[in-house]
């Protein structure tokens, strides 16, 4: 598989004048009707180049101007209120709504209100997606489409054969959620809630007790795979990316199986929702991968877009 990583650098080169990446649709063969925006967190997150993808696809198809920010870093709330400003420049261009995955400061912190503010100024929807916003935010009430966290885990675990698990979650909600509603099916399983700094040693402490292993944050896997590999252990993990997808298309990989955030339907429907004006949530089934079903529909957009 190739590593896709030219046309990051083209927008960061582009948009280097910028705090955040932002670059338009202007490939669109279609005539423009207006723009539809995106504002992410980490953009440096191959989950949320997904979306993007699948987002600029879906603008393409429809004729809408695509208009994306993404943050460098998962506390990058300050990028997005500048892309909200940014936003509010061009806004005379016309603008269908704003779909938007809220970062937070370390305090807390968003730029919640200024994307209300803005939204309320043009009056367009507002669509979340991948993260909640808090109770209190003025963004409360707004669609929310994401992957409920909860039943992730509770389908890993009628996926994973074994009873006798060792399984490794970081300290952060998706994690903590999938672990616990995988347990609740397989009470025999041991979590070992870690750092990411800590989860090699964490690993390594078990090897000898456990022959299976499920990882609840697929950008950890990477750290142990090569070393669960070397021992035949058999490993779940959560999430797409490319290393991991690799290690399933490959014959000898110990990688069992993947349970994937469906991030291009994810934003499929955040595209359609902002479009039909739509008022209710939507969760979104995860795929499970395994090297048994590479040649699946829903599997294809994934395998597109690490062989592009």
């Amino acid at each position: 598989m190739k590593r896709l990583r030219n046309w990051m650098l083209a927008a960061t080169l582009i948009c280097g004048a910028s705090m955040f990446t932002s670059c338009s649709n202007n490939d669109n063969p279609a005539p423009f009707n207006g723009g539809m925006a995106m504002i992410v967190k980490d953009g440096n997150m191959e989950y949320f180049q997904q979306i993007e993808a699948s987002f600029r696809s879906e603008c393409r198809q429809k004729g809408i101007l695509a208009e994306y920010f993404s943050t460098h870093s998962e506390f990058g709330y300050e990028e997005q209120i500048e892309a909200v400003k940014e936003l509010e420049r061009r806004a005379k261009g016309g603008l269908k709504g704003i779909i938007y995955a809220p970062c937070k400061g370390q305090n807390g912190e968003t730029a919640d209100a200024e994307v209300a503010a803005l939204a309320k100024e043009l009056n367009i929807p507002v669509i979340i997606i991948d993260s909640h916003v808090n109770a209190n935010s003025p963004l409360t009430g707004c669609p929310f489409i994401g992957t409920d966290s909860k039943t992730s885990g509770k389908l890993m675990a009628e996926k994973v054969t074994e009873n006798k698990i060792a399984a490794f979650t970081l300290k952060n909600t998706p994690g903590l959620e999938r672990a616990e509603a995988f347990k609740e099916l397989k009470p025999d399983t041991e979590i070992f809630d870690v750092t990411a700094d800590e989860l090699k040693d964490a690993v390594e402490a078990v090897l000898d007790q456990y022959d299976t292993f499920v990882i609840f944050n697929g950008s950890a896997t990477n750290a142990v795979l090569g070393l669960l590999k070397e021992k035949n252990k058999s490993v779940y993990t959560f999430d797409v990316y490319e290393s991991s997808l690799k290690e399933l298309v490959d014959e000898n990989t110990c990688l069992k199986g993947i349970m994937a955030q469906n991030s291009f339907e994810m934003s499929t429907k955040a595209v359609n929702a902002v479009l039909n004006n739509d008022k209710n949530d939507q969760l979104i089934t995860p795929i499970y991968i395994t090297k048994d079903n590479l040649t699946d529909p829903s599997v294809k957009p994934f395998l597109d877009f690490y062989q592009r």
